[in-house]
């Protein structure tokens, strides 16, 4: 199903869609967003607002001190740095100068640093002052790769690099996260600014909002459909932190927009239901919602405060975002409708009409960067193989039902989804989250049937209101289990559920929240 700029127009008012239009390179993007907005803020914090201008001046600098070190052109850049302003104007810097913005998580630890310098042949790593002791190791191993500590500049403004081209690279985003093999997807400025650009259409009002940003910036997610999307649309942007004053500064910061993964949409309708929606400032009016699967109660829950909650589909080397829910005709359950110039299709689709979902478009990845061989594996015929299970309704509204890698396959030939199941148990206040997977009977070891078996973890909180306190474990399993029956009798007779454990510590989870599922069935080994 190809989906042009032309059928969202009907999901846009007017005025706002007449100034959506595509700026193919980083460079063209600097130079419209300081002509329009100049003197707005661009980002927010407590002890400064930096406009727009003195934003493009910061990254001008940038240009300069990459300049004054002879970085080659197309060459890759390391950019390792918390969720702050001195991440936004380096990774800007880096790539309107036409290097490659390699963005390494923060988190890594000093000899995985050392790992991504080599792997990703960097001839420059830009770090953040606060994490220098991590870099020491990089620095004693790979003299040949200069370090430069992210400063105030007392340089000159440079000018960017117009000869960059829109097939150019502009940044490598690691992924991988969920089977524990990290890749580094290629963006070009084009797939770039037209994630962007994506980021901005089916909205009611998109200009002049306030964003507080959670997610990572060294995410796909987090990078473009929040920062780069806040910065398309001359809004301000504030940045958390420190996870333990986030509420705080929500209530301070009063965001109008706020991007997040399922898991903490759920915390914050909790938290909305119990204190009111000023507990999230007071003026949230759209959660972009995606990363993992969307329970539908949260689209059905949050316009009873004066929120829409959208749920969206994509993937790194989609940039990230693929389909889209129109803000004026949202379908519960769906993922939304491709977003413009995305060809997506179902290939070889059973009988309820699901299959692999397809994509080609233009914020299609150039490719894993030095892995021929796995990004032919995932592009084929200019398609990419997403791994993900789903189906288009008659309306072109996109459903995702699983993962091709983690189908649970039956003695009889049948597949089962894991996460459809999960999606159920989700909705049952007393499990606060599950793990859905086949596991092989103990005695029966020869025999191929695998029993569907629940890994949960009970919500002790709800299970106290509703059952009352001091209760047995005996008690807690019966409880779930009389709550697991329920779900069975939504699901045909295979699908059932045959066992639970009970799961008292927290699954290991990725930076967008999903469960490391290669993790936990390694522990089942």
């Amino acid at each position: 199903m190809l989906i042009t700029k032309n059928y969202f127009e009907k999901y846009t008012d007017k005025e706002t869609f007449s100034k959506l239009k595509i700026d193919k390179t980083i460079p063209l993007f600097l130079d419209k967003i300081e002509e329009q907005y100049q003197d707005l803020v661009a980002v927010g914090s407590s002890l400064k607002n930096v406009t727009y201008k003195e934003l493009i001046s910061d990254v001008k600098k940038t240009n300069q001190v990459i300049s004054n070190e002879q970085i080659p052109f197309k060459s890759n850049v390391g950019v390792i740095c918390n969720n702050n302003y001195d991440f936004v104007k380096t990774a800007l810097g880096v790539m309107a100068y036409g290097a490659v913005a390699t963005l390494l998580p923060v988190q890594l630890d000093e000899k995985t640093i050392f790992g991504c310098c080599m792997k990703y042949q960097l001839t420059c790593l830009f770090y953040e002052k606060s994490i220098a002791e991590k870099i020491e190791f990089a620095k004693k191993m790979a003299p040949m790769v200069k370090f430069i500590e992210i400063a105030e500049y007392n340089v000159d403004e440079k000018e960017y690099n117009y000869d960059i081209k829109e097939t150019d690279p502009a940044c490598i985003v690691l992924t991988g996260g969920t089977t524990g093999k990290s890749k580094g997807a290629i963006l070009s400025h084009l797939a770039v600014m037209t994630g962007t650009l994506n980021g901005a259409y089916g909205l009611k009002e998109v200009f002049n909002d306030v964003y507080y940003s959670i997610m990572p910036l060294t995410h796909v997610f987090g990078l473009i459909r929040n920062l780069l999307t806040s910065l398309y649309t001359g809004s301000t942007i504030y940045f958390c932190l420190d996870k333990r004053t986030m509420f705080k500064e929500i209530k301070e910061v009063k965001p109008t927009i706020l991007i997040v993964v399922p898991a903490l949409a759920e915390i914050f309708l909790n938290l909305t239901k119990q204190f009111g929606l000023d507990f999230l400032g007071g003026n949230l009016k759209t959660i972009i919602c995606g990363g993992a699967s969307v329970p539908p109660y949260l689209v059905e829950e949050f316009p009873k405060f004066g929120v829409t909650l959208l749920p969206g589909y994509g993937l790194t080397e989609t940039a990230p975002i693929a389909a889209l829910t129109p803000e004026y005709k949202p379908m519960i359950g769906s993922a939304g409708k491709p977003v413009i110039c995305a060809d997506i299709k179902i290939d070889n689709p059973n009988e309820n009409g699901e299959g692999e979902i397809l994509i080609k478009s233009t914020t299609l990845m150039l490719g894993y960067y030095e892995d021929e061989e796995t990004t032919n594996d995932v592009i084929k015929d200019g398609y990419f193989h997403s791994g993900d299970i789903g189906y288009i309704n008659e309306d072109g509204y996109l459903f995702i039902t699983g993962r091709c890698k983690n189908v649970i396959v039956t003695q009889n030939g049948k597949n089962i989804y894991p996460e459809e199941i999960e999606l159920l148990l989700g909705n049952i206040p007393e499990i606060k989250e599950s793990m859905v997977y086949g596991k092989q009977d103990a005695e029966k070891k020869n025999e191929k049937e695998l029993i569907i078996t629940a890994k949960i973890i009970p919500n002790y909180e709800e299970i106290e209101k509703e059952h009352g306190k001091d209760l047995t474990e005996e008690q807690v399993y019966d409880i779930i289990w009389e709550k697991v029956k329920e779900v069975n009798r939504q699901l045909t007779s295979y699908k059932a559920i045959k066992r639970i454990e009970i799961k008292n510590d927290e699954f290991e989870k990725t930076t967008t929240m999903k469960i490391k599922r290669y993790v936990e069935l390694k522990k089942e080994s």
